[in-house]
Protein backbone atom coordinates (compact mmCIF):
# COMPACT_ATOMS: atom_id res chain seq x y z
CA UNK A 1 0.00 0.00 0.00
CA UNK A 2 0.66 3.65 -0.26
CA UNK A 3 0.72 5.17 3.54
CA UNK A 4 1.00 8.64 3.99
CA UNK A 5 2.44 10.06 7.16
CA UNK A 6 1.77 13.39 8.82
CA UNK A 7 3.92 14.74 11.09
CA UNK A 8 7.72 13.94 11.48
CA UNK A 9 8.17 14.02 14.98
CA UNK A 10 9.31 10.65 16.88
CA UNK A 11 6.19 9.08 16.33
CA UNK A 12 5.47 9.99 12.88
CA UNK A 13 9.26 9.28 11.33
CA UNK A 14 9.10 5.86 13.68
CA UNK A 15 6.47 4.70 12.04
CA UNK A 16 7.97 5.64 8.50
CA UNK A 17 11.41 4.35 9.53
CA UNK A 18 9.30 0.66 10.70
CA UNK A 19 6.69 0.50 7.13
CA UNK A 20 9.98 1.38 4.75
CA UNK A 21 11.79 -1.59 6.54
CA UNK A 22 9.01 -3.72 5.76
CA UNK A 23 9.98 -3.87 2.34
CA UNK A 24 6.35 -3.78 1.29
CA UNK A 25 4.73 0.00 1.15
CA UNK A 26 5.38 3.11 -0.73
CA UNK A 27 5.90 5.53 2.17
CA UNK A 28 5.07 9.35 2.27
CA UNK A 29 6.22 10.94 5.60
CA UNK A 30 5.23 15.02 5.46
CA UNK A 31 6.08 17.60 8.00
CA UNK A 32 5.19 21.38 8.03
CA UNK A 33 8.72 22.44 9.12
CA UNK A 34 12.37 21.96 7.49
CA UNK A 35 14.17 19.78 9.04
CA UNK A 36 16.49 20.15 11.60
CA UNK A 37 13.91 22.11 13.61
CA UNK A 38 13.78 23.13 17.29
CA UNK A 39 11.19 21.66 19.00
CA UNK A 40 9.45 22.89 22.39
CA UNK A 41 10.28 19.94 25.26
CA UNK A 42 12.43 19.18 27.76
CA UNK A 43 14.29 16.72 25.31
CA UNK A 44 14.51 13.79 28.11
CA UNK A 45 14.17 10.20 27.03
CA UNK A 46 13.62 8.10 29.58
CA UNK A 47 13.95 3.70 29.81
CA UNK A 48 11.63 2.81 27.85
CA UNK A 49 12.49 5.08 24.79
CA UNK A 50 15.72 3.94 25.25
CA UNK A 51 14.23 0.35 24.79
CA UNK A 52 12.58 1.65 21.80
CA UNK A 53 16.00 3.28 20.19
CA UNK A 54 17.59 -0.62 20.89
CA UNK A 55 14.44 -2.02 18.83
CA UNK A 56 14.85 -0.18 16.01
CA UNK A 57 18.80 -0.54 15.97
CA UNK A 58 19.27 3.78 16.71
CA UNK A 59 20.64 3.13 20.67
CA UNK A 60 24.39 3.24 19.65
CA UNK A 61 23.87 5.83 16.49
CA UNK A 62 21.95 8.30 18.91
CA UNK A 63 24.47 7.30 22.22
CA UNK A 64 27.11 9.85 21.16
CA UNK A 65 24.93 12.83 20.74
CA UNK A 66 23.09 12.29 23.90
CA UNK A 67 23.94 13.42 27.66
CA UNK A 68 23.70 10.65 29.68
CA UNK A 69 21.31 10.39 33.14
CA UNK A 70 22.01 8.13 36.05
CA UNK A 71 20.69 10.39 39.16
CA UNK A 72 17.56 12.21 40.25
CA UNK A 73 16.92 15.19 42.44
CA UNK A 74 14.21 14.47 43.90
CA UNK A 75 12.44 17.47 45.94
CA UNK A 76 9.21 16.73 47.96
CA UNK A 77 6.41 19.62 48.09
CA UNK A 78 7.56 19.98 51.87
CA UNK A 79 11.00 21.11 50.32
CA UNK A 80 12.72 17.80 51.43
CA UNK A 81 15.49 17.01 48.72
CA UNK A 82 17.53 13.78 47.90
CA UNK A 83 19.36 12.85 45.18
CA UNK A 84 19.28 8.84 43.73
CA UNK A 85 21.86 7.81 42.76
CA UNK A 86 22.29 4.94 40.22
CA UNK A 87 25.14 3.45 38.42
CA UNK A 88 22.77 2.58 35.64
CA UNK A 89 22.20 4.56 32.92
CA UNK A 90 18.79 5.55 32.89
CA UNK A 91 17.76 8.34 30.77
CA UNK A 92 19.04 10.46 28.18
CA UNK A 93 18.59 14.05 26.80
CA UNK A 94 19.19 14.52 23.58
CA UNK A 95 17.63 18.42 22.07
CA UNK A 96 14.49 17.69 20.27
CA UNK A 97 16.25 19.26 16.57
CA UNK A 98 18.81 16.69 16.87
CA UNK A 99 16.75 13.27 18.15
CA UNK A 100 14.12 13.80 15.63
CA UNK A 101 15.58 14.67 12.15
CA UNK A 102 18.22 11.34 13.23
CA UNK A 103 14.56 9.15 13.19
CA UNK A 104 13.04 11.34 10.33
CA UNK A 105 16.28 10.88 8.11
CA UNK A 106 17.10 7.35 8.73
CA UNK A 107 13.65 6.86 7.45
CA UNK A 108 14.35 8.73 4.38
CA UNK A 109 17.60 6.56 3.70
CA UNK A 110 15.52 3.24 4.35
CA UNK A 111 13.18 4.23 1.69
CA UNK A 112 10.70 6.50 2.98
CA UNK A 113 9.79 9.49 0.56
CA UNK A 114 10.65 12.70 3.49
CA UNK A 115 8.45 15.97 1.94
CA UNK A 116 9.34 18.78 4.11
CA UNK A 117 7.64 22.18 4.49
CA UNK A 118 4.22 20.67 3.73
CA UNK A 119 1.65 22.57 6.18
CA UNK A 120 -0.91 19.92 6.04
CA UNK A 121 -4.59 21.81 6.00
CA UNK A 122 -7.30 19.72 4.55
CA UNK A 123 -8.42 15.79 4.38
CA UNK A 124 -9.06 14.26 1.07
CA UNK A 125 -12.03 12.20 0.95
CA UNK A 126 -13.73 10.02 -1.24
CA UNK A 127 -17.59 9.66 -2.27
CA UNK A 128 -17.92 7.14 0.52
CA UNK A 129 -16.75 9.34 2.97
CA UNK A 130 -13.37 7.33 3.37
CA UNK A 131 -10.27 9.87 3.90
CA UNK A 132 -7.85 8.94 0.98
CA UNK A 133 -5.10 11.89 1.20
CA UNK A 134 -4.07 15.43 2.81
CA UNK A 135 -3.95 18.41 1.26
CA UNK A 136 -1.88 21.45 2.14
CA UNK A 137 -3.82 23.93 -0.35
CA UNK A 138 -0.98 23.98 -2.70
CA UNK A 139 -0.66 20.20 -3.57
CA UNK A 140 -2.40 16.93 -2.67
CA UNK A 141 -1.16 13.76 -1.86
CA UNK A 142 -2.73 10.64 -1.88
CA UNK A 143 -2.43 7.18 -0.42
CA UNK A 144 -4.35 3.86 0.40
CA UNK A 145 -3.80 4.52 4.65
CA UNK A 146 -2.92 8.03 6.20
CA UNK A 147 -1.06 7.81 9.23
CA UNK A 148 -1.72 10.95 11.52
CA UNK A 149 0.76 11.73 13.75
CA UNK A 150 0.46 15.64 14.29
CA UNK A 151 0.65 16.13 17.99
CA UNK A 152 -1.47 16.88 20.98
CA UNK A 153 -4.12 19.04 18.65
CA UNK A 154 -3.79 17.36 16.29
CA UNK A 155 -6.70 19.39 13.48
CA UNK A 156 -7.84 16.21 12.29
CA UNK A 157 -8.83 14.33 15.31
CA UNK A 158 -11.86 12.03 15.49
CA UNK A 159 -12.10 11.69 19.30
CA UNK A 160 -14.93 14.44 20.41
CA UNK A 161 -13.99 13.82 24.00
CA UNK A 162 -13.24 17.04 25.82
CA UNK A 163 -9.67 17.99 26.38
CA UNK A 164 -7.73 17.22 29.14
CA UNK A 165 -5.06 19.07 29.22
CA UNK A 166 -1.70 20.14 31.14
CA UNK A 167 0.24 23.61 30.37
CA UNK A 168 4.14 23.18 30.15
CA UNK A 169 6.69 26.79 29.72
CA UNK A 170 10.27 26.22 29.61
CA UNK A 171 13.57 28.48 29.37
CA UNK A 172 17.00 27.84 28.49
CA UNK A 173 19.93 29.18 30.64
CA UNK A 174 23.84 29.45 29.63
CA UNK A 175 25.93 29.21 32.73
CA UNK A 176 23.91 27.03 35.74
CA UNK A 177 25.65 25.19 37.84
CA UNK A 178 24.13 21.52 37.93
CA UNK A 179 25.41 17.72 38.74
CA UNK A 180 26.60 16.13 35.50
CA UNK A 181 24.34 12.95 35.28
CA UNK A 182 21.26 14.17 37.37
CA UNK A 183 18.47 15.77 36.06
CA UNK A 184 16.20 17.53 38.90
CA UNK A 185 12.51 17.45 39.70
CA UNK A 186 10.48 19.85 41.69
CA UNK A 187 7.82 18.87 43.20
CA UNK A 188 6.68 22.30 44.33
CA UNK A 189 3.35 23.37 45.91
CA UNK A 190 2.85 26.05 43.50
CA UNK A 191 2.03 23.66 40.35
CA UNK A 192 0.58 20.42 42.02
CA UNK A 193 -0.02 18.00 41.19
CA UNK A 194 3.29 18.46 38.30
CA UNK A 195 6.23 19.47 38.88
CA UNK A 196 8.97 21.78 37.55
CA UNK A 197 12.38 20.47 36.33
CA UNK A 198 15.86 21.69 34.87
CA UNK A 199 17.65 19.06 32.45
CA UNK A 200 21.02 19.69 31.33
CA UNK A 201 21.07 19.87 27.55
CA UNK A 202 24.57 20.82 26.55
CA UNK A 203 27.65 20.50 29.03
CA UNK A 204 26.99 24.30 29.56
CA UNK A 205 23.20 24.87 28.52
CA UNK A 206 20.32 23.65 30.96
CA UNK A 207 16.26 23.35 30.28
CA UNK A 208 14.47 24.86 32.93
CA UNK A 209 10.87 24.53 32.94
CA UNK A 210 7.38 23.65 34.78
CA UNK A 211 3.93 21.70 34.19
CA UNK A 212 0.98 23.15 35.31
CA UNK A 213 -2.81 23.66 35.83
CA UNK A 214 -3.84 25.34 31.92
CA UNK A 215 -6.42 27.38 33.90
CA UNK A 216 -3.78 29.03 36.92
CA UNK A 217 -5.22 32.46 36.55
CA UNK A 218 -0.86 33.36 36.97
CA UNK A 219 0.74 34.99 34.17
CA UNK A 220 3.16 31.69 33.11
CA UNK A 221 6.15 33.41 32.63
CA UNK A 222 6.01 34.64 36.32
CA UNK A 223 4.70 31.16 37.64
CA UNK A 224 8.15 29.66 36.15
CA UNK A 225 10.01 32.71 37.91
CA UNK A 226 8.67 31.76 41.16
CA UNK A 227 8.61 27.85 40.83
CA UNK A 228 12.77 28.48 39.97
CA UNK A 229 13.29 31.09 42.53
CA UNK A 230 12.08 29.10 45.11
CA UNK A 231 14.04 25.82 43.72
CA UNK A 232 17.53 26.59 42.56
CA UNK A 233 16.98 30.98 42.31
CA UNK A 234 20.52 30.83 43.96
CA UNK A 235 22.22 28.76 41.21
CA UNK A 236 20.29 31.23 38.52
CA UNK A 237 22.04 34.48 39.72
CA UNK A 238 24.82 36.00 36.87
CA UNK A 239 23.06 32.78 34.39
CA UNK A 240 22.24 34.45 31.25
CA UNK A 241 18.95 33.40 29.34
CA UNK A 242 18.88 31.89 25.95
CA UNK A 243 15.88 32.71 23.46
CA UNK A 244 12.79 33.59 24.80
CA UNK A 245 9.90 31.64 27.27
CA UNK A 246 8.66 28.98 25.13
CA UNK A 247 5.19 26.76 25.97
CA UNK A 248 3.00 23.93 24.67
CA UNK A 249 -0.12 22.27 25.48
CA UNK A 250 0.05 18.85 26.44
CA UNK A 251 -3.44 16.36 25.98
CA UNK A 252 -4.17 13.70 27.99
CA UNK A 253 -6.43 10.84 28.43
CA UNK A 254 -7.08 7.84 31.59
CA UNK A 255 -8.16 5.84 28.36
CA UNK A 256 -8.21 5.11 24.50
CA UNK A 257 -10.60 7.51 22.57
CA UNK A 258 -10.92 6.14 19.05
CA UNK A 259 -7.88 5.81 17.10
CA UNK A 260 -8.86 4.79 13.83
CA UNK A 261 -11.69 5.36 11.30
CA UNK A 262 -11.97 4.23 7.38
CA UNK A 263 -8.61 5.52 5.66
CA UNK A 264 -6.93 6.39 8.56
CA UNK A 265 -5.27 5.64 12.00
CA UNK A 266 -4.03 8.18 14.67
CA UNK A 267 -0.93 7.54 16.78
CA UNK A 268 0.87 9.18 19.68
CA UNK A 269 -0.43 12.63 20.90
CA UNK A 270 -2.39 12.59 18.02
CA UNK A 271 -4.51 9.82 19.37
CA UNK A 272 -3.94 11.24 22.91
CA UNK A 273 -1.15 8.90 24.41
CA UNK A 274 0.78 11.14 26.76
CA UNK A 275 1.93 10.19 30.44
CA UNK A 276 -0.19 12.43 32.40
CA UNK A 277 1.64 12.23 35.48
CA UNK A 278 4.59 13.63 33.84
CA UNK A 279 4.01 15.19 30.53
CA UNK A 280 5.93 12.81 28.72
CA UNK A 281 4.98 11.78 24.83
CA UNK A 282 7.96 10.52 23.41
CA UNK A 283 8.06 7.04 24.40
CA UNK A 284 4.34 6.75 24.00
CA UNK A 285 4.36 8.24 20.61
CA UNK A 286 6.88 5.43 19.47
CA UNK A 287 5.76 2.89 21.26
CA UNK A 288 1.95 3.75 19.39
CA UNK A 289 4.01 3.82 16.02
CA UNK A 290 4.86 0.66 16.35
CA UNK A 291 1.75 -0.92 17.40
CA UNK A 292 0.54 0.88 14.21
CA UNK A 293 3.48 -0.71 12.15
CA UNK A 294 3.08 -4.59 13.42
CA UNK A 295 -0.86 -4.39 12.60
CA UNK A 296 -0.72 -2.96 9.36
CA UNK A 297 2.19 -5.85 8.61
CA UNK A 298 -0.71 -8.20 9.03
CA UNK A 299 -2.64 -7.18 6.95
CA UNK A 300 -2.78 -6.97 2.90
CA UNK A 301 -4.93 -3.54 2.08
CA UNK A 302 -6.56 -1.48 4.83
CA UNK A 303 -10.32 -2.39 5.85
CA UNK A 304 -12.13 -2.55 8.98
CA UNK A 305 -10.24 -5.33 10.05
CA UNK A 306 -6.89 -3.31 10.24
CA UNK A 307 -8.83 -0.57 11.73
CA UNK A 308 -9.83 -2.86 14.64
CA UNK A 309 -7.05 -4.62 15.23
CA UNK A 310 -5.34 -1.29 15.62
CA UNK A 311 -7.61 -0.24 18.15
CA UNK A 312 -7.46 -3.59 20.06
CA UNK A 313 -3.74 -3.47 20.07
CA UNK A 314 -4.24 0.39 21.52
CA UNK A 315 -6.01 -0.32 23.92
CA UNK A 316 -3.77 -3.50 25.22
CA UNK A 317 -0.87 -1.52 24.94
CA UNK A 318 -1.80 1.66 26.36
CA UNK A 319 -4.73 1.25 29.03
CA UNK A 320 -2.77 -0.10 32.08
CA UNK A 321 -0.25 2.87 31.41
CA UNK A 322 -2.46 5.56 30.92
CA UNK A 323 -4.46 4.79 33.72
CA UNK A 324 -1.41 4.40 35.85
CA UNK A 325 0.37 8.14 35.08
CA UNK A 326 -3.18 9.26 35.70
CA UNK A 327 -3.40 7.28 38.84
CA UNK A 328 -0.03 9.04 40.31
CA UNK A 329 -0.96 12.36 38.84
CA UNK A 330 -3.89 12.50 41.34
CA UNK A 331 -1.73 10.67 44.05
CA UNK A 332 0.70 13.28 43.72
CA UNK A 333 -1.83 16.19 44.49
CA UNK A 334 -3.19 14.24 47.73
CA UNK A 335 -1.13 14.78 51.78
CA UNK A 336 -0.20 11.39 51.14
CA UNK A 337 1.88 12.19 48.74
CA UNK A 338 3.32 14.93 50.08
CA UNK A 339 3.67 12.74 53.66
CA UNK A 340 5.72 10.13 51.61
CA UNK A 341 8.21 12.18 49.86
CA UNK A 342 9.14 13.66 53.12
CA UNK A 343 10.80 10.78 54.08
CA UNK A 344 13.19 10.63 50.89
CA UNK A 345 16.07 11.28 53.05
CA UNK A 346 15.65 7.74 54.38
CA UNK A 347 17.52 5.16 52.73
CA UNK A 348 14.86 2.65 52.89
CA UNK A 349 11.95 5.02 51.02
CA UNK A 350 14.18 5.91 48.18
CA UNK A 351 14.94 2.38 45.90
CA UNK A 352 11.11 2.15 45.18
CA UNK A 353 10.45 6.05 44.94
CA UNK A 354 13.51 5.45 42.20
CA UNK A 355 11.52 3.05 40.11
CA UNK A 356 8.67 4.39 40.63
CA UNK A 357 9.79 7.82 39.09
CA UNK A 358 11.53 6.17 36.58
CA UNK A 359 8.47 3.82 35.51
CA UNK A 360 5.33 5.82 35.84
Amino acid sequence: MKIVIVGAGPGGATAALQLARQRRHEVVLLDRDEFPRHKTCGSGLGPRCLDVLKELNLFETLRPKALSIRGLRFVSPGMKEAVLASNVEAAWIIPRETFDAEIAFTAEREGADFIQGFNAKRLLRDPSGRIRGISDGKQEVEGDLILFADGAHSRFSIDKRKRQQIAAIMAWYEGVPYTDGVLEMWFDRRVKPWYGWLFPETKTRVNVGICYDPDDAADPKKLLDEVIDRNVGDRLRGAEQVGKYRGHPIVYTERVGPVAAPGALWIGEAARLTNAATGEGISYAMRSARVAAAAIADHRAPGQALYDDYTRRTVRSFTLPLQTAVGFMNFVGTPAFSMVSSLITHRAVQPPLRWLLANV
